[in-house]
């Protein structure tokens, strides 16, 4: 038997452990640091309340991104409209720009612009396969994106798989089309 001190070490241990991918998911779905804050908190706080109600169970790293993305979802519905979604991710606010070293103005420019090709293609792949990419990368097996998403887990595979090849092709395309843009433009420039 667990005493509740163990238990409370054993679930903070896990919160520090899953505290920045936690957040980086969520502040995928919220897009800004105040709600995503939010709903990480109350993500930790109802799954301790969860953890201490189950006398055996282990911390679930599934059940904590399913709470997560609930809580995120909730946010959403209360302070976000559709178009301002839209017009954040047009304008690139929804990718933090992590820098480690100082970049001159045109790398931070090739950045941005690349990362605005990803959010297109990201936007052109459905709501599951768009989910399932992300829990991947934030690090859950595919069994905990099968039980995150309530899904079978030998189709998750699958669906990542069908959504990589599919994000591949669509932001070549992208690309493309932006780099031929541009040659167009330079040459109208002439």
């Amino acid at each position: 038997m667990v005493s509740k001190k163990e238990k409370d070490s054993q679930i903070e241990d896990f919160f520090r452990e899953e505290y920045k991918n936690l957040y980086r998911y969520v502040y995928q779905f919220v897009g800004n640091c105040d709600d995503a804050m939010e709903v990480v908190q109350d993500t930790f706080l109802d799954f301790y309340r969860y953890i201490c109600r189950e006398s055996s169970h282990q911390c679930d790293r599934a059940l904590l991104f399913f709470m997560a993305k609930n809580h995120a979802i909730d946010v959403l519905r209360r302070t976000r409209t559709r178009s301002t979604y839209q017009q954040e991710m047009a304008e690139g606010k929804l990718v933090p720009l992590n820098v480690s070293s100082p970049r001159t103005p045109e790398e931070l420019l090739l950045e941005r612009e690349r990362k605005r090709c990803v959010h297109e293609a990201l936007e052109q792949l459905s709501k599951k396969e768009q989910e399932c990419l992300a829990l991947r990368r934030w690090g859950l097996s595919y069994q905990e994106v099968a039980q995150t998403m309530h899904l079978n887990s030998q189709s998750v595979g699958q669906v990542i798989t069908r959504a990589l090849r599919k994000f591949r092709g669509i932001y070549a395309q992208i690309r493309e089309d932006k780099n031929a843009a541009a040659k167009v433009r330079a040459a109208g420039r002439r």
